[in-house]
């Protein structure tokens, strides 16, 4: 058997089963040593060493199956390369618990020959039984035992039951951390640059922060920072004014290991460049669906390009083995839709710290979702701070449930002193407005929709656009000279959509903005006066209240009538910004039953999947989608056709990483997304899985405008 293991192959490159499994038990050591005290957190004193002993089981037995000879076949190994036999194929996976040593005890023996089976897909099947029987005795002389016919003929949750019920104990807890860690630790093992399941421990992160604070902001902690790491053995949740030092407060309860979470990909990247400013580029990573061409963009800015350093730093990161992850809530939370694999983000919770930030975001059933997505991970140990400028009433009631601290810190400076206007934007009042505005400071204005922002541009015959219908390198260039003027002396005019609320972080004099919600117009108004600096004895936000854009499929239309109710003019401290997000959603709970069933429908449902236990129909990129409500679709405009086929058709035939990833990003910069409310025919891109042809009018000053008139434009 040992001269086999050294022989035989685990991978098509020639790594041998004896090699591949040996990286295995090193990165198991790797992660007993540097988180096994927080991991035996989730465990009781009597189950530690015994959940060692099994996972170091599971991770020297669980290819032993590989040394089935279809598989040495399948793999290359030369040996095998004239195969001729009767004998069936069968997935290595489900012969490898026949070599487990006999003496093993229950339930031992099942647990770990069951995360073995299952560490790929399986679904239970009478009509492999006999083929394993028959490959065991005639390949390896071996019959097939009691325990493991039971096994390949049951369903994975109805053994575990089954032992639970026998042993008179819950080992519901002990299975999942024993399947997740042998899902990370094999996967970690597999890559080609002999990746670890964990890299280093996140140390010293207050002493870091006041740091960094001292020598970029000559300041020091806080009263937010101070209550964090006084209080970060707790669950926080922390409401708190917009430039009150969040994020850096984040970074001080992320000890040891954690994610910074935030729904704004845009968000993170910034998030994610301060981050790297406190700690270390090797401590950092950055996870969401395009951080890869991020990372790749800010490495080339460096002298030193070292391409095999990012493959290694993009498996790091993707593999969750950086100490600190900054992604967006869909690359971890949707474990909670139990798609395959849902145990390998559990393992990963029993000893991580999450930060989650700007929850008002989120739709009612993804906030659903996250709410039990956080339950879930704090049941195995998890530690959480939810921070946002405003929280519904709901939310915080069901977050109650899970004991969190909870801590307000709001800025008395008063920013914003308001205008009510009761007219449409477009209206004679409003352009007139605008215009005076402009010449006298910076104007900042946000409709609702892009089409009342085309409307607006054509009706003034001024100011700059922006907002989501640019294709992304256009968009790029218009997000930096957005900066660049409103951190200028200069006087003048943008108009822009509700991409300039979370996205952006401008600093206006004057915001004029159609009415939207109450989070929605907290979010616009920290786009003016951002550090309180200016006079306020003058209007400096206009919120014009009639025949607004977009309502019902941008905002709801409950949400916004109460919004308009619950307004007042004239000064507001940021105590009453507060209050008001919490009056109006506090009346949504009295009159909109609908809203407020989405999101315990979601809640149900994910009771009901995890009660019945069973796995989701869907694989982890469908649960993604459901948990960010993506419906959108990423579009190229026809007119680039001829530039972008031929990328496509050099991406698709280049072997090298990175030569990849950088024609990807070329393809990328031709895109935007077209969200489900605007109804174009759409034509599928050849080659590349996901991306679609639009026809319409498109120009680098106005973005994408549809047809002609730009009816079908929302």
């Amino acid at each position: 058997m040992k001269e086999k293991l050294k022989k035989l192959w685990a991978k098509s490159d020639g790594t041998t089963i004896r090699e591949h499994t040996d990286k295995l038990l090193e990165n198991l050591k790797n992660l007993r040593e540097l988180y096994g005290d927080l991991i035996e957190r989730a465990l009781s004193p009597e189950e530690r060493e015994t959940f060692w002993k099994a996972l170091e089981l599971a991770c020297e037995y669980h290819d032993y199956g590989k040394m089935h000879c279809h598989f040495q076949k399948k793999v290359g190994n030369p040996q095998f390369k004239k195969l001729e036999t009767s004998l069936p194929e069968v997935r290595h996976n489900l012969l490898s618990p026949a070599f487990l040593p006999d003496n093993l005890e229950e339930p031992l023996k099942t647990l770990i020959s069951l995360a073995i089976l299952h560490h790929h897909d399986y679904e239970e099947d009478n009509r492999e039984v006999e083929k394993v029987k028959r490959v065991l005795k005639e390949e390896f002389n071996k019959e097939l035992s009691f325990w493991h016919e039971v096994i390949l003929e049951s369903h994975e949750l109805d053994v575990i039951k089954g032992l639970e019920k026998k042993e008179g104990k819950d080992l519901t807890r002990f299975y999942t951390l024993l399947k997740g860690f042998l899902l990370r630790i094999d996967h970690a093992s597999s890559s080609k640059h002999g990746a670890r399941v964990e890299s280093i421990r996140l140390k010293d992160n207050e002493d870091r922060v006041e740091k960094y604070l001292a020598n970029k902001k000559g300041s020091c902690l806080n009263d937010l920072q101070r209550f964090v790491l006084e209080n970060r053995e707790n669950n926080l949740l922390v409401v708190a004014s917009t430039g009150y030092g969040k994020t850096e407060a984040g970074f001080i309860f992320l000890k040891d290991k954690g994610f910074f979470t935030i729904p704004i990909r845009t968000s993170a990247n910034a998030i994610f460049s301060r981050a790297k400013e406190v700690f270390s580029e090797e401590e950092v990573g950055l996870l969401h669906s395009t951080a890869p061409l991020v990372l790749l963009e800010n490495s080339e800015d460096r002298r030193n390009f070292d391409k095999d350093s990012i493959v290694i730093d993009l498996f790091l990161t993707k593999n969750f083995a950086k100490p600190l992850i900054v992604s967006t809530p869909d690359q971890l939370f949707p474990f909670i839709l139990r798609p395959k694999g849902f145990e390998k983000f559990l393992s990963l919770f029993s000893y991580s710290r999450v930060v989650i930030d700007e929850v008002q975001l989120f739709e009612p059933h993804t906030l659903g979702f996250l709410v039990k997505a956080i339950e879930k991970a704090h049941e195995i140990g998890g530690k959480f701070m939810v921070m946002t400028a405003t929280l519904p009433s709901y939310v915080r009631k069901d977050l109650k449930n899970i004991e969190f601290k909870e801590g307000r810190f709001i800025t008395k400076t008063i920013r914003h002193h308001l205008k009510l206007v009761r007219e449409p934007l477009n209206s004679e009042e409003g352009l007139k407005l605008i215009k005076k505005l402009s010449q006298e400071g910076k104007v900042l204005v946000i409709t609702n929709t892009v089409k009342r922002a085309l409307e607006l541009k054509k009706a003034l015959g001024e100011g700059k656009l922006l907002h989501s219908l640019f294709i992304q390198k256009d968009r790029k260039e218009k997000e930096e000279e957005i900066k660049a003027f409103f951190d200028s002396e200069e006087k003048g005019l943008w108009i822009t959509t509700q991409v300039a609320e979370v996205s952006l972080d401008l600093d206006a004099d004057f915001l004029i903005t159609e009415l939207s919600t109450a989070d929605s117009l907290l979010q616009r108004m920290g786009r003016v006066n951002r550090r309180g600096q200016k006079p306020v004895d003058e209007p400096n936000v206009f919120i014009f209240t009639e025949e607004c854009s977009g309502i019902g499929p941008v905002y709801r239309k409950s949400i916004h009538e109460i919004t308009k109710e619950k307004l007042k003019e004239g000064l507001i401290d940021e105590e009453w910004k507060l209050s008001f997000v919490e009056e109006v959603y506090s009346e949504l709970e009295r009159r909109d039953q609908e809203y407020m069933r989405k999101y315990e429908e979601a809640k149900r449902y994910i009771d009901n999947l995890w009660d019945l236990g069973e796995p989701s129909a869907f694989n982890k990129r469908k649960a993604q989608e459901m948990f960010r409500d993506i419906l959108s679709e990423v579009v190229i405009p026809e007119l680039f056709r001829d530039e972008v086929e031929p990328l496509i058709k050099e991406y698709i035939s280049e072997k090298d990483t990175i030569r990849r990833l950088k024609l990807f990003s070329e393809v990328l910069g031709y895109t935007f997304s077209l969200p489900p409310y605007r109804d174009f025919k759409l034509q599928p891109v050849s080659g590349l899985k996901g991306l679609f042809w639009v026809s319409g009018d498109y120009s680098e000053e106005t973005g994408f405008s549809g047809g002609g008139s730009g009816d079908n434009i929302l």
